[in-house]
């Protein structure tokens, strides 16, 4: 077998369609063991999302094969057959991208407005702040970035959206109708959701521990819900796609 590919979501599906007849998509662990010892390539997220430690797939896993990691934690061992996905930058803003569109198809299905002309608040400038930044300034939309960094709040004016710190946000939430929180910390508490507009929209993409506190933005009637692993819901052919050019730049080979 070339390629084993260890559960997931459905980009990890569409990624064995591309690959072909000579991989295969599992995601019970017992057949996984069965199957690791005969891999050319083995792909997984990491931690793995079957019932399999890493060090339990690298340990069934032959000594001339290939594991390639797709995140979300990035590789800290040593082991030369490892490629960590999660250092591709290519893919990780690729990634970002899609993760922007995703929330943006999110957002249009939620609201009964137009994204033209709509106050939207952007916490953090990370990839998916800036990716979202970009769409949404070309979209019309009136864009306010939230950073704790001048630098970043700089790169946001640069492209056509207002900038602001973290201490401007109350003043600023009573205006906005649409909210994406993406730093991986909690930027939206009870106190500011306090202040936020009735109406507004509020869109959680971090990773844990998260940057809305939900119980607290159902409490006070808000709209606001997470929406995680956009990339593998939203668009996972592309994301696959992606996924698989980042493999061959990290040395992956299939035959």
């Amino acid at each position: 077998m070339d390629t084993l590919i260890l559960g997931g979501d459905a980009r990890m599906s569409a990624l064995a369609a591309l690959l072909g007849k000579e991989s295969l998509y599992v995601d019970d662990p017992q057949t996984a063991r069965k199957l690791l010892p005969e891999a050319r390539h083995v792909v997984t997220n990491n931690p793995p999302k079957i019932s399999l430690t890493l060090e339990a797939v690298r340990n069934l896993t032959s000594p001339e094969a290939k594991i390639c990691l797709c995140g979300p934690k990035y590789y800290k061992g040593d082991d030369p057959r490892v490629i960590d996905l999660w250092t591709d930058e290519a893919l990780l803003r690729e990634n970002a991208r899609y993760t922007a569109e995703g929330a943006l198809s999110a957002a249009m299905r939620a609201s009964q407005r137009t994204l033209k002309d709509l106050p939207v608040m952007i916490i953090g400038w990370g990839r998916i702040g800036s990716a979202l930044t970009e769409m949404l300034v070309a979209l019309g939309a009136r864009v306010t970035v939230i950073s704790h960094t001048p630098a970043h709040r700089n790169r946001a004016i640069e492209r056509g959206a207002e900038a602001a710190a973290p201490e401007e946000m109350p003043i600023i939430l009573k205006e906005t109708l649409l909210i994406f929180s993406t730093p991986p910390a909690l930027m939206l508490d009870e106190e500011k959701l306090s202040k936020t507009n009735r109406n507004a929209i509020i869109i959680d993409l971090a990773s844990p521990p998260y940057g809305v506190d939900l119980a607290a933005a159902w409490k006070l009637g808000l709209r606001a819900w997470r929406e995680p692993g956009l990339p593998g819901r939203y668009c996972p052919l592309s994301a696959a796609e992606a996924l698989l050019k980042a493999m061959k730049r990290g040395g992956y080979r299939h035959d």
